[in-house]
């Protein structure tokens, strides 16, 4: 879903995501563990914006799940529409993320410094900013970094000129759905804990490849993206990746009313009427509207109390198609 304003452009080249060609999906190792035994999870995993398929292989050994081959041009896969939602959804979300960020503070006695790792249009930023949180982001060029430097101000390094100081240090870094999108999860997540002060923490977001939604949905999962999403995380995973990278994993929770009810509707949607994301098409105003998506509309106004149901006893049980790990630094011992 829509991730605090990034958009295709952003999510290209991210941290200096590779887009150089790939091993072959055969002799392709697990980017968490190195492991080569991986095993086919979806033989046909099929990109609802270009049609073409893809493998998503599966590691035995830490449960991680990857996107394969990585096209060699991934620019074709993030259209000019991509994640552009509509101004009402744009603010019940933003709406939402407040409400998020208002939880993150509360784990620290006072507001800090505050960094967010490809922080789009700064939503998330600003609204940390509105609790007394020193903060800044993170973007590839300085045409990603415009809006939110002149609609709300903020200090936004860019990576090809004017990097994060090697010395800085934030007690919070922020990596809220990007973590998916980097075919190097271990070196993404060390690069961020070079810039974490002793007792801050990583908070990361990002689907749930072992949920229940996934495992109803499969291949037809809204939230496997591929091969926008490169890595699939499980709560095994995300530890196994945090592990490698020197950092532990002290909390995962799932609740996400920003993304898992709707993602449920879509999701029942794909596997039961064929939808293909339709739903998520319109609302992206990336499709022409047909008289049949009313047909659409009202079924996903009839699923909405089930998925709102689903989503909150899938919370309960730990099996949340969206999770928010916080990270912190592993205890010496």
């Amino acid at each position: 879903m829509y991730s605090s304003g990034i958009l295709k452009s952003e999510l290209l080249a991210l941290m200096h995501v590779a887009t150089e060609p790939s091993p072959s999906p055969a002799s392709s190792p697990c980017p968490v563990c190195g492991a080569t035994n991986s095993a086919i999870a979806y033989p046909h995993a099929r990109d609802y914006i270009t049609g073409v398929e893809f493998q998503v292989r599966s590691c035995p050994q830490c449960s991680m799940a990857w996107t394969s081959p990585v096209p060699d041009d991934l620019e074709p896969h993030y259209p000019r529409y991509y994640r552009r939602y509509n101004p009402l959804v744009i603010a019940v979300l933003k709406f939402l993320y407040k409400r998020r960020v208002a939880q993150w503070c509360k784990r620290f006695p006072n507001p800090g410094s505050a960094l967010e790792l490809g922080c789009g249009d700064g939503f998330m930023l600003n609204a940390l900013r509105g609790f007394k949180w020193q903060v800044a982001g993170t973007e590839r060029t300085d045409e990603m970094a415009r809006f939110a430097r002149e609609k709300f101000g903020l200090t936004i390094y860019v990576e090809s000129d004017s990097p994060i100081p090697a010395g800085e240090k934030f007690d919070l870094i922020i990596m809220f759905h990007v973590l998916e999108h980097l075919q190097d999860p271990v070196a993404q997540l060390q690069r961020a804990a070079a810039h974490l002060r002793e007792g801050g923490a990583i908070i990361v977001g990002v689907p749930n490849f072992a949920s229940w939604q996934s495992r109803y949905a499969r291949d037809q999962w809204i939230n496997l993206d591929v091969p926008r999403h490169l890595v699939h995380f499980s709560p095994q995973s995300i530890e196994a990746a945090a592990n490698a990278a020197g950092l532990t994993v002290s909390q995962i929770s799932f609740k996400s009313f920003e993304h898992d009810p709707y993602s449920w509707v879509q999701s029942i949607l794909n596997v039961c009427c064929k939808n293909r994301n339709r739903l998520t098409s319109l609302l992206m105003r990336a499709s022409s509207w047909r008289l049949s998506d009313l047909i659409t509309i009202a079924l996903a106004a009839l699923l909405t109390p089930l998925a709102i149901t689903l989503a909150m006893f899938s919370w309960l049980m730990g099996k949340g198609a969206i999770m928010e790990s916080i990270l912190v630094q592993r205890v010496a011992r």
